[in-house]
């Protein structure tokens, strides 16, 4: 079923696409879309190739071997890079095709080499390239280098697999300007697309003393900078829209915001999978085995990211619990709607349900999918009983989270001898050990090396390099805001201003928790949050755009008499008074506000899931985005990946290598290529079929060709056959 949400930013994004490709076509022309690595992994993640395929004849990489078809007209949907322009200009010099259309990535701004050879006489001023590309006005730029993940989460590229080394280890210094600028990019891209332009907000620890407690705002500076320069370039931007609708808020925090969210075991059904199950784990791929009708058992692999699968929207930030009954309630359903398909009566277990669902006729998709789901959440419940992480391990962090006080309310004193007996578990794994430690030392607001020693010797583990990791990753924490080794046994606790909640109402007392991130944007959303921690950058809401609840609440949180309301700020077409059209009208129907974040150096499947959750409670759109999303093993991963003798080349930073390794553009790419011309009457290879001459027919008066000596003899061989036979 596809996922027909107008709100979802695939849906926007692969709407702007096909919209731009569209825009260049003339009706009863031929187009090729010529696409490179990067754009091809933004396409991958919005439009299936097929439907791709229903608005261009054919799709078609750069860099590689491709023949001259001169009746068609390429589309280049392609990044800016030396490479890419290069790869290009063979194209103009072996004339490749009719024409070209470019549909451009934007340029970043720190690629001076790109912008120099873009605009040389090598590219842009010359008159062959200008000549190929309609004397230049077959060039525009395509807002689209950002990566939708889901309905409400994007990643700034789809090559970070982990950013946390770039912004946190000083050996990475030189990377870090060049990864704001791209981050900023995607997020300017973000807003184009969606027509906004935000106010702007930032992280800013108090107390900051890290190096990198600056990121925030240097983001927030650049993500200003570069959409200040697109609105004075495009006096279209932004779009008018509703009079009523409040003006857009860009939220950018980084990693230290929330640290227990990276750390504590989650039951809901995306999070914990991709926490627990080996293979969503390490590589984000699942892989189990299905029966089908025929009782053949066949091994899969799959990815559980698809949006157009209803079963796992509605079933990802679910408990784990209330997804199992969900989930077996659905095969029920299937079951009971078909009765004459199977013996009802057969099934006592919920292994019997999956195997009725696998000899079911018919339903093959709804099948796969119901299998699929069952099968991980029979493993996500299987592994929890065996590690008796929820029995065990989720109460000692929920109850640290909150500050040392259990579910019931009672301060919990023995904290220590709980997480020794913990670690002495030989049913936990070293990573869970590794957690339970540092959400200990987070609770406590650190602790002496010594006490890491004795600890870690708990855990079980005599490897010397595992233990250097595990001592490494407490080490490292204070890069992240929160120095958790401490030097002295007198020397005073860490003083962090933790934004995470704690709800006692909840049916679980394994998902208290709230993630810090939720309570900084229902707060952003009410405008209600503090500006020492949470500055803006420049603009600050409109009185109008706060609302009445809202601004009877800010008078009381001090925004008002800061005087912040009497500051300079913009009001313009997007941001208009809305008393003059919300009169008479219900407050459900006024256009939603947009509010995005950024969290710089990772998202948490925690963080992601709040997002939806506060979508639906506020009445407002929400969008959250990172370089990457962070598991559990992922931020382990990255505090050992922070530290100082961790160099670039240890690191193998995708950034670092498209920074500093020159791509030579293959040679064949300049090689001339005859045009494969159609003999009279023949089937020309490069014209789709629906387009091709029709054939001559047998009984038709066209001469025939002579024939060859060899096929004369062949025919004559036949003939001395046949006089044999009959003879």
């Amino acid at each position: 079923m596809k996922n027909s949400d107008p709100s979802s930013l695939i849906n926007i994004q692969r709407q702007y696409i096909l919209d731009k490709i569209k825009s260049v076509q003339e009706p009863g022309a031929l187009y090729t879309l010529v696409i490179d690595d990067r754009s091809e992994a933004i396409l991958n993640q919005v439009i299936k190739k097929d439907h791709l395929l229903r608005v261009v004849t054919s799709i078609e990489k750069l860099d590689t071997k491709r023949r001259q078809q001169t009746f068609i007209e390429g589309i280049y949907f392609v990044s800016l890079t030396p490479y890419t322009i290069k790869c290009m200009i063979a194209d103009v010099e072996t004339r490749r095709y009719k024409s070209g259309h470019g549909l451009f990535l934007p340029i970043e701004q720190n690629e001076v080499e790109t912008s120099y050879l873009f605009n040389s006489p090598k590219f842009m001023n010359n008159p062959k390239v200008l000549n190929y590309f309609h004397n230049g006005h077959a060039i525009e730029y395509i807002y689209s280098s950002f990566h939708p993940v889901e309905s409400r989460v994007f990643l700034a590229d789809g090559k970070t697999p982990n950013s946390m080394p770039i912004y946190f280890n000083e050996n990475s210094a030189e990377l870090v300007i060049p990864q704001i600028k791209r981050a900023a990019s995607a997020l300017v891209n973000l807003m184009v697309i969606t027509g906004e332009y935000p106010i702007i907000r930032f992280y800013q620890p108090p107390d900051g003393t890290h190096k990198a407690s600056r990121l925030c705002e240097l983001l927030a500076d650049e993500v200003q900078k570069q959409i200040d320069a697109y609105a004075r370039s495009n006096y279209d931007f932004p779009p008018p829209s509703d009079p009523d609708k409040p003006r857009s808020i860009l939220m950018i925090l980084d990693r230290t915001i929330d640290l227990y969210a990276p750390l504590l075991h989650e039951f809901s059904y995306q999070a914990m999978a991709m926490d627990i199950v080996p293979s969503l784990e390490r590589h984000g791929v699942y892989k189990y085995e299905s029966r089908n009708e025929k009782d053949e058992v066949t091994s899969i692999e799959t990815k559980l990211e698809n949006e157009e699968d209803q079963d796992w929207i509605n079933l990802r930030h679910l408990h784990i619990i209330e997804s199992s009954e969900l989930i077996i309630n659905k095969i029920n359903e299937l079951i009971k709607k078909n009765p004459l398909m199977v013996d009802r009566n057969k099934a006592t277990t919920s292994s019997d349900l999956i195997y009725i669902v696998a000899h079911l006729k018919g339903f093959d998709e709804e099948r796969r999918q119901l299998t699929l789901h069952k099968t991980l959440i029979d493993e996500c419940l299987d592994i929890n009983a065996s590690r008796k992480l929820a029995e065990f391990a989720a109460d000692f962090e929920q109850t640290c989270a909150a500050g040392g006080t259990s579910f019931e309310g009672i301060r919990n004193k023995q904290l220590a001898f709980d997480l020794i007996e913990l670690l002495a578990r030989e049913d936990l794994h070293v990573n869970d050990k590794i957690r339970l430690i540092l959400i200990y030392g987070l609770y406590r607001g650190g602790l002496v090396e010594a006490d890491f020693v004795k600890l870690a010797r708990f855990v079980g583990v005599r490897d010397r390099q595992i233990i250097s990791l595990v001592s490494r990753c407490f080490n490292n924490l204070h890069k992240l805001g929160f120095p958790i080794v401490k030097s002295n046994v007198k020397d005073k606790k860490v003083k962090k201003e933790f934004f995470h909640t704690i709800n006692n109402e909840g049916t679980y007392n394994t998902s208290r928790y709230g993630p810090g991130v939720k309570n900084v944007m229902q707060k952003a959303a009410k405008y209600q949050l503090s500006e020492e921690s949470f500055p803006y950058f420049r603009d600050k809401p409109l009185e109008e755009d706060i609302g009445n609840d809202s601004s009877r609440s800010q008078k009381t949180n001090g925004i008002q008499n800061s005087g912040s309301l009497r500051n300079h700020r913009i009001k313009a077409s997007w941001a208009q008074s809305s008393n003059r059209v919300s009169q008479g009208l219900n407050s459900s129907v006024r256009p939603r506000q947009r509010i995005f974040c950024y969290i710089a150096g990772g998202v948490t499947y925690s963080e992601t899931r709040s997002i939806y959750e506060l979508a639906k409670s506020t009445g407002k759109e929400l969008y959250i985005g990172s370089e990457c999303i962070l598991r559990p093993r992922d931020f382990l991963i990255g505090l050992q990946s922070i530290d100082k003798i961790k160099t670039l080349q240890d690191l193998d930073l995708n950034l670092y290598k498209e920074l500093h390794e020159k791509k030579q553009v293959p040679v064949e790419l300049f090689a001339p290529v005859k045009p494969q011309v159609p003999s009279d009457g023949g089937m020309n290879p490069n014209l789709p079929q629906n387009y091709q001459k029709r054939q001559t027919q047998p009984n038709s008066a066209t001469p025939e060709s002579p024939s060859s000596p060899s096929d004369t003899k062949v025919k004559d061989k036949k003939r001395t056959k046949l006089k044999k036979l009959f003879k």
